[in-house]
């Protein structure tokens, strides 16, 4: 049913005035949900905005927060301006969903306590509690040093939550003579029955070369009390003055700790003892080399640990909204003890019609059209044989004049190019295995099962919907970028591009696209029926 601004600022207005405080906490403020609201109409008419990966209602959002599941729903909670589409502000959104693909949007969540010296709720994460009820835990700023806060859930839709008076559970001081700067993002785990806590922060007074992550352990059950248990990592290296949102789970018989730089999202696979309070990492590498920060983890009823990621967009801010995340992720440790990454099977519900391409050779410089294969919300999977050329590349959202809005780009030696992002995978593989997921201003790559994960963004005209796909020639080997191989007659002489569904010339310096599945993408469902209590 479609809705009106006024109409939907009305009702939302309506119903916040008319809910009652539960358990001493009160319901979200009018003015945050009203103005999230009243940009709802301005985003949702942004044709370029994604249709299948989350985004709030509208205006901002940044890191994913206290991601868990909890009786059958998967719980979203992020880093959210409710008043405009830019960082500041922060609040909590929430949003909840049976499958992870359509959501229900519900209300905000935390909001910042101003009469008890809040001024911006960071980033934090959640655990069950003694009662299997979430417990959230988050970072409250405003105060002369950042405090770790809890937060109690007033019912099972956890939509109401109580800050008791205790709080802080975690002041600054528990560290003793230790100096810890840039101290925030709470992530917990359990462990040989006890509840653990680390925290990101830094112990060269905010300098380059002392980002750390520490390790504290819950002394009561109602884990409103803690103790201090030491650093269990450090980052010594210059251009890293903080770690942010560090995520320490167990992952098979490693663990994995998860963190955020100020640069890509890395990653460590290691081991964690928990006599000496250290992690020893094993593997290392970038979690996304793309445009993503800021991760949270969960588990679901089926065991699959999820992994959730900020999407960062960098909208214009008059088109009413900016940021989302990527789709969610299932992690595993490959046989070489590096990270793979998949994004769930339960997003395949909005595929449409199947359109697959015989297999073609690629000429280079000559790029081959895709005519059946168009659209700003597609999956594709190829399979891709560089052989002698430099690379293949896919341009998507492609003009007619052939300007791409992102190329998605595999050399021979296995560097992953999407955008201006590169990540390293295999090198020298017969063929590379990719799955692309656009969605309008996004794009999402997925490489030889998981090897590796990059977001970005895409720029493109809003009628800039095709898809095409060239081989580059290697320096000194066949044929060069943009000229006609010899003999003549092939598909693209004189400028017109050759078409999928034959070979596009002989003289193709090997490369080779072996089979192609494309499929339209429908839109999620993002529900507001909940979005005002």
């Amino acid at each position: 049913m479609k809705i009106t601004r006024r109409q939907f600022v009305a009702s939302s207005s309506a119903a916040l005035l008319s809910a009652r405080p539960l358990g001493g906490q009160a319901a979200p403020p009018a003015a945050a949900m009203d103005a999230l609201a009243a940009a709802i109409p301005l985003a949702a008419s942004d044709p370029d905005r994604p249709i299948y990966h989350f985004r709030p209602p509208a205006n901002w959002n940044n890191d994913p927060n206290g991601t868990i599941f909890y009786r059958g729903w998967h719980h979203l909670f992020y880093q959210l301006n409710p008043s405009a589409p830019r960082g500041g502000n922060q609040h909590w959104g929430h949003a909840r969903s049976r499958d992870l693909v359509n959501w229900e949007h519900l209300p905000i969540a935390l909001w910042p306590l101003t009469d008890r010296g809040e001024r911006a709720i960071f980033s934090g994460g959640a655990i069950p509690g003694p009662d299997k009820r979430p417990k959230i835990f988050y970072t409250s700023i405003g105060h002369p040093s950042p405090e770790q806060w809890i937060a109690l859930p007033q019912d099972d839709d956890l939509l109401r939550w109580d800050r008791p008076a205790s709080n802080p559970v975690i002041a600054i001081g528990i560290h003793g003579t230790t100096d810890v700067a840039q101290w925030r993002d709470p992530f917990l785990f359990v462990e040989g029955g006890q509840t653990y806590m680390v925290l990101g922060g830094n112990l060269n007074n905010g300098r380059g070369g002392g980002g750390c992550v520490l390790l504290y352990r819950a002394t009561t059950s109602d884990l409103t009390k803690w103790s201090y248990l030491g650093v269990i990592f450090r980052y010594r290296d210059l251009r890293i003055y903080n770690v942010e949102c560090p995520n320490l789970f167990r992952l098979g018989d490693k663990w994995v700790l998860l963190m955020s730089p100020q640069q890509p999202c890395e990653y460590f696979i290691g081991q964690l003892d928990l006599t000496r309070y250290q992690f020893v990492p094993e593997t290392h590498g970038i979690l996304d080399a793309g445009t993503s920060y800021a991760s949270n983890i969960s588990v679901d009823d089926r065991g699959r640990t999820i992994q959730w990621l900020w999407g960062r967009t960098n909208t214009p801010p008059e088109k009413g909204w900016n940021g989302c995340m990527t789709l969610p992720r299932l992690l595993s440790i490959g046989n070489d003890g590096f990270l793979r990454q998949l994004p769930p099977g339960e997003f395949e519900s909005l595929r449409g019609a199947a359109i697959s391409e015989p297999g073609f050779d690629l000429t280079p410089g000559e790029p081959v059209v895709l005519r059946r294969v168009q659209g700003d919300a597609l999956e594709l999977r190829a399979e891709v044989v560089v052989g002698g050329a430099a690379d293949v590349a896919f341009d998507l959202r492609r003009s007619t004049e052939g300007k791409a809005g992102v190329t998605v780009r595999i050399s021979r030696t296995g560097l992953l190019t999407v955008g201006t992002a590169q990540i390293q995978v295999s090198r020298a593989l017969e063929r590379y295995s990719l799955r692309i997921f656009l969605d309008k201003r996004v794009v999402e790559v997925y490489i030889n099962d998981g090897e590796a994960a990059v977001f970005g963004t895409v720029d493109a005209g809003a009628d800039h919907i095709g898809v095409a796909i060239t081989a580059q020639a290697a320096t000194g080997r066949g044929v060069g970028r943009g000229t006609v191989p010899p003999g003549g007659g092939a598909p693209g002489r004189g400028g017109a591009p050759a078409t999928a569904g034959g070979r596009a010339g002989t003289a193709n310096a090997n490369a080779r696209v072996e089979s192609l599945t494309a499929w339209p993408m429908k839109a999620a469902q993002f529900s507001l029926e909940h979005f005002h209590l």
